[in-house]
């Protein structure tokens, strides 16, 4: 199995200092506010920039999305953090107190499970071999040509692909389609290639597991074309500069007359 270090041996040596990358837990990526994610970038293109620096806040609504993640990318973590209710499942270290973790009723967990077992199986293409061999919830940091820092946290990657997995009413071409319009999914693939690319100096392949939480829990892998990504590249541009723009209309006169 490939490890984060065989990936990143052939990278550019320029481009060594400028992109690392680190195995952290998701609440440690989010306060590194510093450097700016795909999250901001959409919401600069759906709301504007003022709405860009909009704090994180977890409302409970991708509660089981989050749960799924875990479950198929992280089970050892999943079995750390989340408690399944009528069943005798105590903590995988045995130092974790139920209260402190995730409660998951009998129901919803097979819902989970559904999901996960559709996507294990799933006869289109091997993704269990590619889920198992990729690098999963890395943290991927870089500094660009201008000087900004960004951030990116594939569900998993390898030099060749990233997958992204994405819980959908629909997960059929058409009706994927429109919600990876109105949530700016496109424009959140172009980063992470952006990132795997910084990191390894190869342009990996881009591709969704959309999935339904309902039965009979339909699965599908969707890979964007070139064509979709080259789209999406220019999204990420004009996302970036209405950043830059938004930045530079509040700095301080002082800053900018400098």
């Amino acid at each position: 199995m490939r490890t984060i270090d065989d990936l990143m041996r052939d990278r550019p040596a320029a481009e060594r200092a400028h992109a690392h990358v680190r195995q952290e837990p998701l609440a440690a990526y989010l306060a590194r506010v510093e450097h700016r994610s795909s999250s901001t970038l959409r919401r600069a293109l759906r709301s504007g920039p003022a709405a860009a620096d909009a704090p994180f806040e977890d409302d409970g609504s991708q509660r089981l999305a989050q749960a799924l993640h875990a479950l198929v990318f992280e089970p050892a973590r999943f079995a750390n953090e989340y408690l399944l209710l009528d069943r005798d499942t105590p903590p995988a270290d045995g130092e974790i107190d139920p209260l402190d973790r995730i409660w998951i009723t009998g129901a919803e967990y097979a819902r989970l499970a559904g999901a996960r077992d559709a996507i294990r199986a799933y006869p289109r293409a091997p993704l269990a071999e590619w889920i198992d061999a990729g690098m999963k919830e890395m943290s991927v940091y870089w500094s660009d040509e201008a000087g900004r820092r960004w951030k990116a946290r594939p569900d998993c990657f390898g030099d060749e692909l990233i997958l992204e997995l994405k819980t959908t009413g629909d997960v059929r071409p058409r009706g994927f389609a429109r919600t990876r319009k109105r949530f700016g999914y496109d424009v959140q693939a172009a980063h992470y290639v952006d990132a795997v690319r910084r990191l390894t100096g190869r342009a990996p392949r881009f591709a969704f597991i959309a999935v339904e939480l309902q039965p009979p829990f339909y699965a599908w892998l969707h890979e964007l074309s070139p064509a979709d990504l080259a789209r999406a590249a220019a999204q990420l541009a004009l996302a970036r500069e209405r950043l830059d723009a938004s930045r530079a209309a509040h700095r301080p006169a002082a800053s900018r007359s400098a």
